[in-house]
């Protein structure tokens, strides 16, 4: 399975990226909402994508979407220290987003992943 994670904090996204990947998950980062828009246009499609709610240019929300309209049925994990803003993406197709609220509780988002690496197996 394959996380874009997408943090526009370059310590935090790495940070994150590197206990991910410590957990046995494969991991790309992008140190922005642009970057990761521009990587989502890209071929092939990150499984899940974990993004930053806030972030200036391009923000979590756009980044969501974007990858909604490329993989409709792609698990998208929201982390913000906002989370009444995530009520934006309510338009955005099943599954609903699942919200990460700063400080991230670690295990709370592994056991969310591995939940889902094990729904993309059985289908």
């Amino acid at each position: 399975m394959s996380i874009l994670v997408v943090e526009d904090d370059e310590r935090s996204g790495r940070m994150l990226a590197d206990l991910l990947r410590d957990d046995g998950f494969t991991v790309e980062v992008c140190a922005s909402g642009p970057s990761g828009a521009e990587r989502l246009a890209r071929s092939p499609a990150p499984d899940v994508l974990v993004t930053d709610l806030r972030m200036p240019q391009v923000d979590g929300i756009a980044v969501a979407r974007l990858a909604r309209s490329r993989s409709p049925a792609m698990p998208i994990l929201l982390i913000t220290a906002y989370p009444e803003l995530a009520q934006r993406l309510a338009d955005c197709a099943a599954p609903s987003p699942t919200v990460f609220t700063k400080p991230i509780n670690y295990a709370a988002l592994v056991e969310t992943l591995s939940a889902i690496q094990g729904e993309s197996r059985v289908m």
